[in-house]
């Protein structure tokens, strides 16, 4: 491969965050794999923040300029809580919630993504030699063909963090086939898993029947050609399996397993949202509790419930229905004197406390009703691989990772309340020694595909383009 163009990342948000001590870079996955490549050969991060006036522009531990995207209260709230969140993430994950039809919203989408547009474009024709343009996720669907507009030879990958649905849900947009034309006007379009990919050709070949399709390559009507790619995105596993073996992992870990001393424990880590599955969770730990009473008193479930989107409605109710769900849990099964069955943490942990809670699991439930990727699932087994766990991973079939880990997770049907329950219950009589085999075997997989490959795999294609030229 040929030396790397300088790189203009383009997101949402700006992966830097302002705190008492002044602003600090983000501890995500996507930068920390970024670094290497943006000390190499320099660029920028564009993305929106709250105090765009304010955001420096470097910040240590960044090798990249930042260039805030100015938007206003009135925009954000059409764009990002409504037509991102209220619109797309929905029809997006198969209609979990209704989505939310409304002009209003699209037309602050269309505000947000020129807005970002401009001062991607501007950054672009400053930067020299010509960089690669790459584009992230739902929110800026429209944003490569408003870049192709503006800069007709540039460089454009996209990749989407979520799932693309099939053609007859994207069918149910009135927009969709101006969301698909900016998608295809990048040179690559990348998806988690080959069956995201597929569904985006199908409803390529649906809605733009005058796009040739052969295969993975796109040819558009003026000749130009997409390649739409299949790369999961992974995690820094050299990384957690560091944090893993840490002093302050170790630490923790003592402390939890003081608490939890004789107990099976069953772990949850969600952003709080409906796509989780959290509800569904909870009511299979319930049948689990009551099919099993002597369980009571020795079982603990965990869960830990990040705070996502408050301004959004669905997302205030869902809260409430499930520290509901929590409270009447543990009225129903906590034995006199004992301690309650159901521990929720409505809260982000360190990052030392999450892989102690990650090495302390006996089952890890990883039981989305429709993901993406699903990133906790890679951290835990790699946490449990570099300490010779034997934790169990219980994984949704409806998930991207379901795809990489094939049959060594006990996989689930989260929708099938009883049948995920009696799998959580098989999960703790697994044979020990088949329990390790499985986890080394997981961790092997996230070890072989880790974050740094898959931005490797995303760059070749956004810059090599679909005949590898």
């Amino acid at each position: 491969m040929s030396a790397r163009r300088p790189l203009i990342v383009v997101a949402n948000r700006l992966p830097v965050s302002q705190g008492d001590d002044g602003w600090t870079a983000s501890a995500g996955g996507l930068v920390t794999a970024l670094r290497p490549v943006m000390d190499e050969v320099g660029g920028a991060w564009i993305g929106w923040d709250d105090n765009a006036n304010s955001v420096p522009t470097r910040v240590d531990g960044l090798g990249c300029d930042l260039h805030a995207v100015k938007l206003s209260r009135a925009v954000v709230r059409g764009y990002y809580h409504g037509f991102a969140n209220r619109t797309l993430w929905p029809l997006f994950h198969d209609l979990l919630a209704r989505p939310v039809i409304d002009r209003d919203l699209w037309d602050s989408y269309l505000t947000a993504n020129e807005a970002f547009a401009e001062v991607t474009a501007k950054v672009a024709a400053d930067t020299d030699p010509a960089p690669t343009i790459w584009v992230q996720d739902y929110h800026l669907l429209l944003l490569p063909g408003m870049l192709r507009d503006r800069l007709p030879d540039a460089r454009i990958g996209f990749f989407l963090h979520i799932p693309f649905p099939p053609p007859e849900l994207i069918a149910r947009l009135p927009w969709r086939d101006q969301l698909l034309s900016g998608m295809l006007a990048a040179d690559s379009v990348g998806f988690h898993t080959s069956r995201f990919r597929d569904n985006f050709l199908r409803s390529v070949a649906r809605v733009k029947p005058d796009v040739q399709i052969d295969g993975d390559v796109l040819t558009m009507p003026d000749g130009r050609q997409v390649r739409a790619v299949a790369h999961p995105i992974s995690i820094d596993a050299a990384g957690f399996a560091e944090l893993a073996r840490s002093e302050q992992t170790e630490a923790e870990l003592a402390d939890l397993r003081t608490q939890f001393q004789g107990r099976h424990v069953f772990l949850g880590v969600d952003r709080l949202d409906y796509t989780k599955g959290i509800r569904h969770r909870l009511d299979s730990i319930e049948q689990l509790l009551d099919r099993r009473p002597d369980l009571r008193g020795r079982f603990t479930f965990v869960q830990i419930a990040v705070p996502s989107r408050d301004d959004v409605k669905e997302y205030r109710q869902l809260r409430t229905q499930v520290e509901t769900e929590v409270g009447r849990i543990n009225g129903l099964f906590t034995e006199p004197g004992q301690d309650v069955p159901v521990h929720y943490l409505f809260r982000a942990v360190p990052r030392e406390a999450l892989a102690a809670y990650y090495r302390l699991a006996d089952v890890m439930c990883v039981t989305p009703l429709k993901d993406g990727m699903n990133l906790v699932a890679k951290e835990f087994v790699t946490v449990q691989a570099a300490t010779d766990g034997d934790g169990v991973l219980l994984l949704s079939e409806f998930c991207g990772a379901e795809i990489e880990f094939g049959n060594d997770p006990v996989r689930c049907n989260p929708f099938d309340v009883e049948g995920t329950s009696l799998l959580m219950e098989s999960a703790l009589h697994l044979d020990l020694a088949d329990r390790r085999a499985r986890i080394q075997r997981l961790g092997a997989v996230v070890r072989e595909q880790d974050v740094y490959r898959w931005v490797t795999d995303q760059l070749d294609a956004a810059e090599q383009g679909p005949e590898g030229s």
